[in-house]
């Protein structure tokens, strides 16, 4: 009974994330919006300029799939819960600790597989 209590928590945590970051990304590409538009206001630009836009809209669709990649974890981790395997670790099976899912919940890998595949 305690892992389901614990399970919900994290249910909960990844919700709370997912909610939070939806919110985030709407905002974030209102704003990229705007800035598009405001461009197309303008006929002449001067190369710098057009360079400092191009920066921008490479920056500003970073940070969108970045977004998208999160959301995209969160619902993987939500399908583990349904699964029954969230928590474990894609590469070697084991648990993930509490302290590094509490952190990060949508982590995939126990710290050990993680320190492992950032080394490479």
């Amino acid at each position: 009974m305690e892992k389901k209590l614990d399970i919900e928590k994290y249910r909960k945590l990844l919700v709370k994330e997912k909610e939070r970051l939806e919110f985030e990304h709407r905002i974030v590409n209102s704003d990229i919006s705007d800035r598009v538009e405001d461009l197309s206001d303008y006929d002449d630009h001067h190369p710098a300029d057009a360079a400092t836009d191009t920066f921008d809209r490479s920056k500003d669709f970073a940070i969108d799939e970045n977004y998208k990649d999160i959301i995209e974890q969160i619902n993987d981790a939500l399908r583990k819960i349904d699964g029954g395997t969230y928590g474990m670790c894609d590469r070697c099976g084991t648990p993930i600790n509490p302290d590094r899912l509490r952190a990060i919940p949508y982590a995939t890998l126990c710290i050990k597989c993680q320190e492992i595949i950032e080394r490479r």
